[in-house]
């Protein structure tokens, strides 16, 4: 707990430059209108509002900011796709892979250049350039996820930019933009209706008053879910943006976020899969997770090209997970409630426990970061340099307790666990630009640390006293050249991938330092970019080769374990083209294509006894991903879009076992597919719109059993998660 006191006197004492006034120079920007833009670049749907941390930024010249593959999902792009979850919009990345869970997206899977997509751990993802995860550096896995539905666009980097954001830059950096301060009075109410019993409500208020705006969200969702996991989530937002001086903007973001719904980890074995993917075995699963976030941006520019951007945040999370208590073998010692699949089938079924478990956990985290951006010439070279240093406390409080009864989600404490880290990161990037050849080289450097404490109280029911400290550091460096043409651009890059150790795996339930090491990894990646008019083009080789890959194995008590050395290599591309506004029919009829394929293997097993797995496929790394979206904009209002996605088949486990196992836990995904359908109509004189949208059409088709055409979409975390099911939707909408 020595870390708390430490860091909680480093974070006051540079606090007070929040409260200057300086004398200074430009107002805050308003926010502009809605303008066209795709996934591959162009001008975004809001300018960047003064005080607003952003990663991409908008503008015309977004793209051409950072080096490396970088995408911008426009406000534009996510009104075309009336999305009901992340995963759709994601799915728009060229390089990304979503896998789907609990059917509502609720809790993204979201993998990166075949990376391991579960709980997104291997990816940052910010919300206005602030972390989102429950512990970003010790337990990066996203439990909470921001609604897309108040988000007005969406930024995914890849290429050597990602450097600057910490700590996770394995994967690449995810940054949802909420909408801007309005220039004037706006309003939006929008009401969706949908089979089993989806409603979404949001409401969006904002106003210019004096010398401050503000813009307030309120969002409901809630629904009977699929499997029977039913859902109901309440998001509150809001931002004030304070003029505090000509030179100087104050800017405060808080939300308040709260879920209950019937989610699990139970999948369903073969068996039960082949009866009826529609299934639940454990419908007294329960999942509650509250979160509270505040930040406070304050931005400062002392002279024309010069800016100082300060941003103090900090969130609670508190997440619990009840699960009733089951086992993959009958116990003869043991009454079981029910049993659900086939017992008949070896592990084809799983025995119910009258028990539960209740995983109840508490996270607290705060964070200090101070940026300064200069623009300047040394003779032919004009720079752009970013030089900043972020601080970041966690504190955490991991309790398990065991009911007596299925229904029981109090029970006795089993274990209690508390862990401590801080960090401290300092980081600079010159984007070095060589006067009028276009020629650009953008170095940057990261340097880490990370120190990290754990205090186990209670193990197996008993009290106990063990402790355990450690501390792991990196130097990340990253470079990319880059020529910008008239309608091409190239770029190359190489960075280092770095992602600390969490606390539980370094450090043993027994206090010890089992010596488990960070994951590293050099990124490198060649490609390009093409802009004519209405046709837009990217590609993108990369390559990644990990030091050491961590994995998830049975039988370790931190389930965790050096996986050894792996490579991933690849190529992303994107396409996108507006018919008819090349042709200047006066309406939009367009088509946009992604495509991604990844090869990604098991070079050095970390232990010489697996040597016999090296040159297997990594789990869950999709070869072959393609989305497909065509559409249309007519100017009296009527708009439509079809999207199409598909996913190759996968294998999930390391040895890359050919044939499932009747518990649904091994074996490979097929090939699978979905169609989405959006149509929506907008009366611009009185705000009014309606709007239609069926989810994963080929859903509602049965095979000639009855059974839903839907598809194993997972085997993780435990058994078979099955998705695409059907969803319509009826939405309304008011706009002012």
């Amino acid at each position: 707990m020595k870390f708390n006191a430490l860091f909680w006197v480093a974070l006051a004492s540079p606090t007070v430059a929040l409260g200057q006034t300086p004398t200074a120079q430009n107002p805050p920007s308003a926010q502009n209108p809605p303008s066209a833009q795709n996934a591959s670049g162009g001008p975004n749907s809001a300018a960047d509002e003064a005080g607003e941390a952003v990663v991409v930024g908008g503008g015309a010249r977004a793209l051409q900011r950072l080096p490396g593959a970088t995408t911008v999902v426009s406000e534009r792009e996510l009104a075309q796709t009336q999305p009901l979850s992340a995963n759709e919009v994601l799915r728009r990345v060229p390089g990304v892979y979503v896998r789907d869970e609990e059917g509502q997206g609720l809790r993204p899977n979201i993998s990166v250049r075949g990376l391991d997509p579960t709980r997104s751990r291997r990816v940052l993802v910010l919300e206005d350039g602030v972390p989102v995860a429950l512990a970003p550096y010790s337990e990066p896995e996203m439990y909470y996820h921001p609604p897309i539905e108040r988000m007005g666009r969406v930024e995914v980097v890849r290429g050597a930019a990602s450097i600057l954001y910490g700590p996770q830059t394995i994967g690449g950096v995810v940054n949802y933009v909420t909408p801007s301060v309005p220039a004037g009075p706006r309003l939006s109410l929008r009401t969706s209706f949908g089979d089993r019993g989806l409603f979404i409500g949001h409401l969006t208020a904002g106003d210019r008053v004096g010398d401050g705006g503000y813009v307030i969200s309120l969002l409901r969702r809630q629904g009977d879910g699929v499997r029977g996991m039913g859902f109901a989530s309440t998001d509150l937002f809001g931002k004030l943006l304070l003029r505090l001086g000509p030179r100087s903007e104050l800017l405060v973001r808080l939300g308040v976020y709260s879920e209950t719904s019937r989610a699990t980890y139970l999948g369903l074995t073969e068996p039960m899969f082949a009866a009826d993917p529609t299934q639940n075995p454990v419908p007294g699963d329960a999942f509650e997770v509250s979160r509270q976030s505040a930040a406070v941006v304050h931005t400062w520019r002392p002279a024309r090209g010069t800016e100082l951007r300060t941003q103090l945040y900090g969130y609670t999370t508190n997440r619990d997970w009840s699960r009733q208590l089951y086992d993959r073998h009958r116990d003869p010692s043991t009454r079981y409630l029910s049993v659900a699949g086939d017992a008949s089938v070896p592990r084809g079924a799983v025995y119910l426990r009258d028990a539960m478990g209740t995983n109840a956990r508490r996270y607290l985290v705060w964070g200090l970061e101070s940026r300064l951006r200069a623009r300047f010439n040394t003779g032919p070279f004009e720079h752009e340099l970013d030089v900043g240093a972020r601080l970041l406390g966690e504190d955490m409080q991991l309790q398990r307790y065991l009911g007596e009864s299925a229904a029981d989600r109090s029970g006795s404490i089993f274990s209690d666990d508390l862990r401590v880290g801080a960090a401290l990161a300092v980081y600079a990037q010159d984007r070095i630009r060589w006067g009028q050849t276009g020629l650009e080289l953008v170095p940057g450097v990261r340097v880490e640390n990370y120190w990290f404490s754990r205090e186990i109280r209670r193990d197996e029911g008993r009290a106990v006293n063990r402790t355990g400290e450690g501390h792991d550091g990196a130097v990340i460096p990253g470079v990319s050249l880059r020529r910008v043409g008239r309608w091409v651009t190239v770029f190359a890059g190489g960075h280092v991938g770095y992602a600390p150790p969490r606390i539980a795996a370094a450090i043993t339930a027994m206090g010890t330092d089992r010596m488990l090491l960070a994951e590293r990894s050099l990124n490198g990646e060649l490609g390009g970019r093409f802009a004519y008019g209405h046709l837009r083009a990217e590609a993108t080789a990369f390559w990644t080769e990990f030091e050491n890959e961590i994995v998830t194995v049975a039988g370790n008590e931190s389930e965790f374990a050096n996986g050894g050395a792996t490579r991933h290599r690849g190529v992303e591309a994107g396409l996108d083209f507006d018919l008819g506004r090349t042709l200047r029919w006066g309406f939009s009829l367009y088509a946009a294509l992604r495509y991604t394929f990844v090869d990604a293997r098991l070079v050095r097993a970390a232990q010489a006894d697996d040597a016999s797995l090296n040159g297997n496929r990594v789990p869950y790394a999709v070869p072959h991903t393609a989305n497909v979206s065509v559409g249309f904009e007519l100017p009296m209002g009527l708009a439509g879009q079809a999207t199409w996605a598909y996913a190759a088949r996968h294998l999930t486990d390391l040895e890359n076992t050919p044939e499932p196992s009747p518990d649904g836990l091994v074996g490979p995904i097929p090939a699978y597919w979905g169609l989405d359908l959006a149509l929506r109509y907008s009366h611009r004189r009185s705000g009014l719109g309606v709007g239609l949208s069926v989810k994963s059409v080929q859903g509602y088709l049965t095979d000639a059993n009855g059974r839903p055409n839907v598809y194993i979409a997972s085997r993780a975390p435990d058994g078979i998660f099955p998705g695409g099911f059907g969803q319509t939707m009826v939405t309304l909408r008011y706009n002012r």
